[in-house]
C-alpha cells in the first residue's frame, strides 16, 4: 500500500484523492465472520464517501463525479483510471483468490458498470494475487481464469452489485462480454492492443519491463526496496494495520461500528471538539465564510481535514 501513496506524491507533489480513496478505503475493510479474510462494510463504505465529497482534494480522474447524480449511460461507460486504490487494498487484506476476487468485482461494480472496466481490473487483480503464490506460470494462470470466467456466473453470482436493475442492461453488454474476454486473450498470447494499457503496462514487468502506467509503477515498486519511513507516520501505521487485518489478528468487534454517530461538520465553531463515528475525536481548527461557500479545518488522528460546502 505505501507505493500508492508514493505514487501520488511522485504524480502531484503531494497527497490527493488518490491517498484519500486508498484511505477511506482501508479504513472501510471488516474482519469475515466464518472465514479468514477482510471484505468491504458497505454501510460504512457508503459514508466515507459522503463525507468525502465534502473534503475531497479533486483531480480529473477522481471518480466522485459517479456520486454527484447517478447517470446510467455514463456508469455503463466510465473507465475508473485510479482504482488501484481500491484494488490494492482489498487483495493486501486478503489471501484467498475467491474472497479476492468477490470483493473486487463487487467493488468495481459499485463505481462503474463497464465491462471493459471491470475485467481489466480484475484480471491485474488476480495477476498480482498469482504473482504472490509459488511454482504458478502467471500467463497460463491468468489464461485458465479468463476462459473459465463466464458471463452467466458474472450474472447470477453479482447480477445484485451492478447499479443497474440487470434485466436493464442493453444487450451490447453481454456481446461486449465476450468480444473483451477474447480481446484479453490476445493479449495474453502477446498481440499489442490500442486497450488494456494497465494490464498489459503490469505484464511488461514479467518481462523485465519498466512501468509507465500509475499501476505499473505501484507493482513495479513493491518488488524493490522502498524506504517507506519517508511516508508520514500514519500512512506507515495505515500499512502494519492492513498487515496485521490480512493475518486475522484483529477481532471484527473492535472495527465494527454499531451505531453511527456523523453529527454536522458545519454545526461546530472553532475551539469546538466533538466525536465522529468516521473521524473519531475531532476538532474545529478554522471556519470560514468565502465567496465560494463555507470551509472548516477538522483536525483529528489521521491529519487535517479541509471540508467546503457551497452556500447557494
Amino acid at each position: 500500500m505505501p507505493n500508492i501513496i508514493l505514487e501520488d506524491l511522485r504524480l502531484n507533489m503531494k497527497n490527493t484523492y488518490i491517498t484519500q480513496l486508498t484511505v477511506l478505503t482501508v479504513k472501510s475493510l471488516l474482519p469475515l465472520e466464518k472465514e479468514v479474510g477482510n471484505e468491504i462494510d458497505y454501510m460504512r463504505f457508503k459514508e466515507e464517501l459522503k463525507l468525502w465529497m465534502e473534503y475531497c482534494i479533486e483531480g480529473e480522474a477522481s471518480p466522485l463525479s459517479t456520486f454527484k447524480g447517478f447517470d446510467g449511460n455514463s456508469y455503463l461507460n466510465y473507465y475508473d483510471e485510479t482504482y488501484y486504490t481500491r484494488l490494492i487494498p482489498i487483495i493486501v487484506s486478503n489471501t484467498d483468490l475467491g474472497i479476492i476476487e468477490k470483493q473486487l468485482i463487487k467493488n468495481i461494480l459499485f463505481f462503474s458498470g463497464s465491462i471493459n472496466n471491470l475485467l481489466e481490473w480484475l484480471m491485474i487483480g488476480v495477476l498480482i494475487y498469482l504473482s504472490t503464490q509459488k511454482n504458478q506460470d502467471l500467463i497460463d494462470g491468468l489464461k485458465e481464469y479468463i476462459i473459465n470466467f463466464s458471463q452467466r456466473d458474472l450474472l447470477e453470482r453479482h447480477g445484485q452489485d451492478f447499479r443497474l436493475d440487470i434485466d436493464r442492461l442493453p444487450n451490447s453488454i453481454r456481446v461486449s462480454f465476450e468480444r473483451e474476454r477474447i480481446n484479453i486473450l490476445n493479449v495474453l498470447n502477446g498481440v499489442k492492443s490500442d486497450m488494456y494499457k494497465n494490464l498489459q503496462d503490469c505484464l511488461g514487468i514479467l518481462n523485465k519491463g519498466m512501468p509507465t502506467t500509475s499501476i505499473g509503477r505501484i507493482i513495479y515498486g513493491a518488488t524493490q526496496e522502498t524506504d517507506i519511513e519517508t511516508l508520514d507516520v500514519f500512512y506507515v501505521n495505515l500499512n502494519k494495520y492492513l498487515s496485521k487485518l490480512r493475518k486475522g489478528r484483529i477481532p471484527l468487534e473492535d472495527l465494527k461500528i454499531n451505531d453511527y454517530v456523523l453529527p454536522d461538520i458545519f454545526g461546530f465553531e472553532e475551539g469546538d471538539m466533538f466525536y465522529h463515528s468516521l473521524l473519531n475525536h475531532s476538532k474545529v481548527i478554522k471556519k470560514e465564510v468565502r465567496a465560494d461557500g463555507l470551509t472548516s479545518l477538522i483536525s483529528t488522528k489521521s491529519g487535517n481535514y479541509l471540508f467546503k460546502r457551497n452556500l447557494r
